[in-house]
């Protein structure tokens, strides 16, 4: 076994932060401090130069539904999917440690919301959906359906491959437009990371409040996932979608 494999299972962290505190001399085996993630046989005595941070949250404030074979979580703006370091403060990956018997299918962006699936393991996967809303710039197109290949390679910012259109397919319409700012709404099959952003911008149609993506400047990513669908299930998580288009007919410019 790994030795950051024990320190994970016995110390409630994930592997990532394990790793991390094995490499910050965090790990002791035998009294002498590990920087290297070793084999070990678990006859050692492994001790941790850390405290695990305490968290408290109400989860009735994160979980929108749940099943035998479903749950969907409301994920709030400003809340990581995960925890990078052992000292961060709660993230979603935090609250999946509530269902154990279930695997998340998505994740969402650090400013952005919405709904976010997980399936019981012993489920099948057929089909997944997912609906987003978004306030973009200017007067966007009524109706268009978009397949482009992304380059991930940057973790930071996605490139949109401007020669294939093969790749994630999204339909992104028109709502209404202000004058300044669309709503839109894209529907998503098969995801890749910043799809809906970079489409957008490919489109010169940027997310308000993207940052990466050239976005007008807001006080959040204006992106927000209301419809969530696995396999025969489909959720709305109507309260907070409510709220989000409220900012859209109170939107203030800058």
């Amino acid at each position: 076994m790994r030795l950051s494999v024990y320190c994970a299972e016995n110390y409630n962290i994930s592997r990532r932060q394990a790793k991390e505190a094995v490499k910050n001399g965090l790990i002791s085996i035998n009294k002498s401090i590990i920087k290297k993630d070793i084999e070990i046989d678990g006859t050692e005595n492994i001790t941790a130069d850390f405290t695990i941070k305490q968290l408290n949250y109400n989860l009735a404030d994160y979980l929108l539904y749940q099943d035998d074979n479903y749950v969907f979580l409301y994920k709030p703006p400003f809340l990581h999917s995960e925890r990078l370091h052992i000292d961060d403060d709660l993230t979603i990956s935090d609250i999946y440690k509530n269902f154990p018997d279930y695997n998340s299918l998505s994740r969402l962006d650090y400013e952005a919301d919405g709904i976010i699936g997980m399936i019981n393991k012993n489920i099948k996967i057929n089909n997944i959906s997912k609906s987003y809303y978004a306030f973009v710039n200017g007067e966007f197109p009524k109706y268009i359906e978009i397949a482009k290949k992304i380059d991930a390679v940057n973790k930071k910012k996605v490139k949109v491959l401007d020669n294939n259109d093969d790749g994630f397919p999204a339909v992104m319409k028109k709502v209404k437009f202000n004058g300044k700012i669309s709503l839109i709404e894209v529907t998503l099959e098969k995801a890749a990371r910043h799809q809906i952003r970079a489409f957008s911008d490919y489109l010169n149609h940027s997310i308000i409040g993207d940052k990466i993506y050239n976005g007008l400047q807001f006080k959040r990513l204006c992106l927000h996932c209301f419809k969530y669908t696995i396999n025969d299930k489909t959720f709305y998580c109507h309260q907070k979608t409510e709220l989000f288009l409220h900012m859209y007919d109170t939107f203030k410019y800058k």
